[in-house]
């Protein structure tokens, strides 16, 4: 899945422009994929989700680096699995992170889950909701 535009390039009022909207409270999440169904596994498996920081028209707020502590969790339903993640922290840079889940080698079975949750964050006042990416194992 290709990534949106970083920032690279974009001029020092482009950038303005963005934080001008970030000021204003155009600021919201794009959590992709929001929902994934690889087939029931025994081996060891990874997946990447990406979370951007985004105006309502789409554009990425690239002037955003910053680290929000505990906003990241993941839960499983595996009845022998564990997923996990690296870490709780979210680290934005140029507004955009890579969040890798990871699952155990072990039976993930038909209709269990992952679940990545990335809790709200504030921005210049302003609350950005946070959601999640769901992982069902399905036949």
């Amino acid at each position: 899945m290709p990534r949106r535009p970083n920032g690279i390039g974009l001029t020092a009022n482009e950038e303005l422009t963005l934080v001008e909207k970030a000021m204003s409270g155009d600021i919201v999440f794009s959590i992709l994929p929001a929902t994934v169904t690889p087939v029931p596994t025994a081996a060891a498996w990874t997946r990447t989700v990406m979370i951007e920081v985004l105006t309502a028209a789409g554009e990425v707020h690239t002037w955003l680096n910053q680290a929000y502590t505990t906003t990241l969790s993941i839960g499983d339903t595996s009845t022998a699995g564990t997923a996990s993640i690296v870490a709780t922290t979210l680290t934005l840079v140029n507004g955009q992170a890579d969040i890798v889940v990871s699952g155990d080698a072990a039976d993930w079975l038909n209709t269990e889950t992952d679940t990545l949750t990335v809790g709200n964050i504030t921005v210049m006042g302003y609350t950005v909701t946070g959601n999640t990416s769901i992982e069902t194992f399905t036949t």
